[in-house]
C-alpha cells in the first residue's frame, strides 16, 4: 500500500495537544477516530509523526508534525449513515447522495461530501472513483468505480451508452414531442461561472436523449438520459430547448415553487408566510444500469411532495 499524495493533511502540534497520545490528538483535531483503523494506517506507514511511522501511543511533543497519507473519513468511526449504500461488488459501488450534500470535499477541507463517505464506507486500500458528478442540490445515484480499470470500463461503458444513468427531471410547460435528442457541445461560459452553455464550434460533445414520462397541465415529468457526463449537461441542454429545470435558477428559472402557483384557490394561514414547495433544481438521478446490475435511487421526500401536488393540482394534459 501507498501513500495518496491527493489525501494528505498535516498539522504542527501546539500546546493545546502537546503531552497528548498521537490517537489523543488526532481524535481531538478529525475525531471520532477509530483505533482500529489508526493502527492499520500506522501499520502501512500512512500515518507519520515527524516524517516516521510511530505507535499511536506515541507522545506528542511541542512542533511535532503529524502527517496522514490517507483520506481522514477512513480513520473515523462510522457515524450514522449519511450516504446510504445501495450497490457494492469489487469493482463498482452506488450511493443515493441527498439534496444539499456536496459531491466531493473542497480543495484542503475537511467537510462530509459523498466521495468522503464513500472513502469511510470502503476503509483503507479501496477508493472509489467516481465516473460523473452531482450538483450539490442534486440527489440520486453516485456511480464510482473501484480500481483504475473497472472505473475506465465503467466511464467508458457510460460514454458509449452501453451503461445508462437516467435522470427524472420536472419542467414547466408542454414538450412539442415525446421524445427527443439534444446533440449540442457545451463549454463553460467564464472562468468564476459554474454555468455552461451550446458552443456547437468550441465546446465539448455532449448528448443527451429525453422522453416524456407523463404530460400535466402546466409541467412536464421527463426521463433524461445524458451520454458525455459534461458538468450540468442535462441542466444547461434542457435549458437550450426551452424548458430549464423546474426551480433552476442558475439556468434562468424561478428559484421555488409556490402551491399558490399551482392551486388556484389557495388561501394563505393567517400570520403564516407562505413556504415553498421546492426551492432547489427538481433534478434526480434515479436509475443505473449496465451488464445485469440495475440500481433504483427512491425519490427524495422534497420530489415526492411536489409530484403529488403536481399529479393533484394539475392532472393529465
Amino acid at each position: 500500500m501507498t501513500a495518496d499524495a491527493e489525501s494528505e493533511h498535516r498539522w504542527e502540534i501546539g500546546r493545546e495537544h502537546r503531552g497528548r497520545s498521537l490517537y489523543e490528538a488526532l481524535d481531538a483535531l478529525v475525531g471520532p477516530i477509530d483505533r482500529k483503523a489508526l493502527a492499520g494506517a500506522l501499520r502501512h506507514e500512512l500515518v507519520r509523526l515527524n516524517g516516521v511511522p510511530v505507535p499511536l501511543g506515541t507522545t506528542l511533543r511541542l512542533g511535532d508534525e503529524i502527517a496522514l497519507h490517507v483520506p481522514v473519513e477512513a480513520l473515523q468511526r462510522r457515524r450514522a449513515e449519511a450516504l446510504p449504500i445501495l450497490y457494492e461488488s469489487e469493482t463498482l459501488i452506488l450511493a443515493d447522495k441527498p439534496s444539499g450534500m456536496a459531491f466531493d470535499t473542497p480543495r484542503g477541507g475537511l467537510g462530509i461530501s459523498a466521495l468522503s463517505e464513500l472513502s469511510a464506507h470502503l476503509g483503507i486500500g479501496r477508493r472509489a472513483r467516481a465516473v460523473h458528478r452531482l450538483d450539490k442540490l442534486t440527489s440520486g445515484l453516485v456511480v464510482a468505480g473501484i480500481g483504475s480499470e473497472p472505473t475506465r470500463a465503467l466511464a467508458e461503458a457510460l460514454q458509449s451508452g452501453a451503461a445508462i444513468l437516467e435522470y427524472l427531471v420536472i419542467v414547466r410547460g408542454r414538450l412539442p414531442d415525446e421524445r427527443g435528442e439534444i446533440d449540442v457541445p457545451l463549454r463553460r461560459r467564464r472562468r468564476k461561472d459554474n454555468r455552461v452553455e451550446p458552443d456547437p464550434d468550441h465546446g465539448e460533445a455532449a448528448f443527451t436523449a429525453w422522453s416524456v414520462v407523463e404530460a400535466l397541465r402546466g409541467f412536464s415529468i421527463l426521463r433524461v438520459v445524458p451520454r458525455g457526463g459534461r458538468s450540468h449537461q442535462v441542466r444547461a441542454h434542457l435549458a437550450a430547448i426551452g424548458h430549464p429545470t423546474l426551480c433552476d435558477a442558475l439556468y434562468r428559472e424561478d428559484d421555488r415553487l409556490m402551491l399558490s402557483e399551482i392551486k388556484l384557490d389557495y388561501r394563505p394561514k393567517k400570520g403564516r408566510p407562505e413556504r415553498p414547495l421546492l426551492d432547489r433544481p427538481a433534478l434526480h438521478a434515479g436509475r443505473f444500469a449496465w451488464i445485469g446490475v440495475e440500481v433504483v435511487a427512491p425519490l427524495p421526500h422534497d420530489l415526492e411532495v411536489v409530484l403529488s401536488h403536481l399529479r393533484r393540482l394539475r392532472g393529465a394534459a
